[in-house]
């Protein structure tokens, strides 16, 4: 059901987005906002709470977002759009997570976001993937990684998330979309031992 909702809505701020011609921009807002909600525990609780009229959660959100976060000009690190207008300037993010506020969506607002940044990445051709090793990796393997992605898929180009487990103890998982590629010494050991738990001596 929670798939089927953040696809439902995910589709529709893509369309809206498109054809307002602020797909680049919508997609940055959205970006800020996972990111923030992903960062404080206290925001999810503040919506969550049915004590909480709407109007509130609304406004709490562009006290955040607009007065706060996008106040002026918010530089990036790393950009894979270019764009020069500013993110306070009629943010229609703040719009669309109304609509989902007044429909009591909130707990869907990361997934359906996610769901629309992943819609926007495909439309550019552009892949993204999880990236978990034992150690971190350097910037030549990286470039590697990424120029092997690209070699394999349909995908011109990659937006890659690493990430650093020492149980894996050796090798890498790699997940591109739903599919996941473990060659992870943890994984071949433990397939091991359900091996020799099979056997009969």
């Amino acid at each position: 059901m929670a798939r089927l909702v953040s696809k439902v809505y995910g589709e529709a701020l893509y369309e809206f987005a498109k054809e307002n011609n602020q797909l680049e921009k919508i997609y940055e807002e959205s970006l800020d906002v996972i990111e923030v909600f992903n960062a404080s525990s206290d925001i999810k609780d503040f919506l969550a709470n049915p004590k909480t009229n709407d109007d509130d959660k609304i406004e709490f959100l562009k006290g955040i977002f607009v007065d706060k976060l996008w106040a002026g000009p918010v530089a990036k690190v790393f950009k894979f759009f270019n764009i020069d207008v500013s993110k306070g300037k009629d943010p229609k993010i703040i719009d669309f997570l109304s609509i989902i506020v007044r429909k009591g969506r909130q707990k869907e607002i990361v997934p359906i976001l996610k769901y629309f940044t992943h819609m926007t990445l495909a439309s550019k051709n552009i892949g993204e993937a999880d990236v978990t090793s034992a150690t971190a990796l350097t910037e030549e393997q990286k470039t590697m990684l990424e120029k092997k992605l690209v070699d394999t898929t349909d995908f011109d180009s990659f937006i890659v998330n690493y990430n650093v487990d020492k149980s894996l103890i050796a090798g890498i998982k790699i997940k591109v979309e739903d599919k996941v590629y473990d060659t992870s010494l943890k994984t071949k050991i433990l397939d091991i031992s359900k091996s020799l738990r099979g056997l009969k001596l």
